[in-house]
């Protein structure tokens, strides 16, 4: 099941998403599925808050799964990067992270996960919270997710640990709790739709059974906003929406060395025009002291990497040009053309790409 458009609007790649549903048929079933996604993009980044580079790979999710009813399924598998040109001798990446996860539906449409959640796209961020190609290079997010999804209502509850720690250890642990959220305010036989977004990160560095040094990170960011669509029957066009996101940014903890901007905030205002196979949209953002540890780096009003660099005013237009198509039923492709504008800086950065998913399930014994 995938959410229709209306609950979540700015630029996602569809095709990327996965579906948390447990059906019915499924039930008292093993099976054995394979999620591998080839990739290409190359970003043409010439500015001071990110570096140009280019990602050519394959990332790799088998596992096998046992479902006992229609209310609960656990998943084992392993996850893999493959990057092209790798100079080690395997070329794999992360080989030994295991993927495992048990889902139980509460009720119809609400889920509860452990282990490996459904993130990075699945969540719904908006480009200055999280940058999209995460999808295809970082680990599965791990931890523990509620997740409520229907036609008129979208709400995603998440921790994803990203680094646990014992007693003693000499690095302090890593997690990030997040909240997205939507609510439709039209009737969904309308053909304009109108909603409100949420979204809220909160990212943690440090612990208190740990022996390190380094000093406690507690910031975070918050998205709000409105969100309208128009939908067109039997038309190429299928829908155009026009969306406004404000969002916030605060560090409890600052430390001026590293992170040099204690607060900030950005306004984003989105066209979206959508049709069966091409999407475009085009936005302008707005910001003062922005940043976010997971948002696209061109937007941001600092380089991590190099604090020094700074762009403490942001003036810039995205504009983003998609193309997506279901081949077959396990087979989807895609691909994109990105542009961002630096009124400030006066300089345009590009990016360019190209994805092929294949996603396939194969029943291994029915009882």
């Amino acid at each position: 099941m995938l959410l229709p458009a209306t609950l979540y609007a700015q630029w996602i790649p569809d095709k990327l998403l996965t579906s948390p549903q447990l059906l019915e048929n499924d039930s008292n079933r093993w099976a054995f599925s394979i999620d591998m996604t080839g990739f290409f993009k190359n970003n043409e980044y010439f500015s001071p808050l990110e570096n140009g580079y280019t990602l050519p790979g394959i990332n790799l999710l088998p596992k096998i799964q046992y479902q006992v009813n229609n209310r609960f399924r656990a998943q084992l598998g392993t996850y893999s990067v493959f990057y092209s040109g790798e100079q080690r001798e395997d070329g794999i990446h992360f080989i030994n992270d295991i993927f495992v996860q048990m889902e139980y539906v509460v009720k119809p449409d609400f889920y509860l996960v452990f282990g490996n959640i459904y993130g990075g796209l699945n969540h719904r961020l908006i480009e200055p919270l999280y940058q999209w190609e995460k999808q295809f290079t970082s680990r599965p997010e791990s931890g523990l997710q509620l997740l409520y999804q229907d036609k008129q209502y979208f709400a995603d509850v998440w921790i994803n640990w990203q680094r646990y720690i014992e007693r003693g250890d000499s690095v302090p642990e890593v997690l990030t709790f997040g909240t997205s959220a939507s609510l439709q305010l039209t009737h969904l036989e309308s053909s304009i739709n109108l909603s409100i977004p949420f979204q809220l990160l909160i990212n943690h560095h440090g612990g208190q059974i740990d022996t390190s040094d380094e000093k406690m990170i507690v910031l975070g960011n918050a998205v709000t906003g409105i969100h309208s669509e128009w939908s067109f029957k039997k038309s190429f066009i299928q829908s155009i929406a026009f969306d406004t996101y404000l969002a916030g940014y605060y560090d409890k903890l600052p430390d001026p060395t590293l992170r040099p901007y204690d607060k900030g905030w950005g306004v984003y205002p989105v066209l979206q025009v959508k049709s069966s196979l091409f999407t475009l949209m085009t936005g302008y953002w707005y910001a003062e002291h922005f940043y976010a540890f997971d948002g696209e780096p061109l937007l941001g009003s600092f380089n991590p990497y190099e604090p020094g660099n700074q762009v403490p005013i942001r003036k810039m237009i995205t504009a983003k040009l998609a193309y997506s198509q279901q081949l077959l039923e396990s087979l989807s492709i895609g691909a994109q053309i990105e542009t961002y504008t630096d009124l400030v800086l006066k300089s345009t950065d590009y990016s360019f790409g190209v994805y092929i998913r294949f996603n396939k399930e194969f029943n291994l014994k029915s009882k």
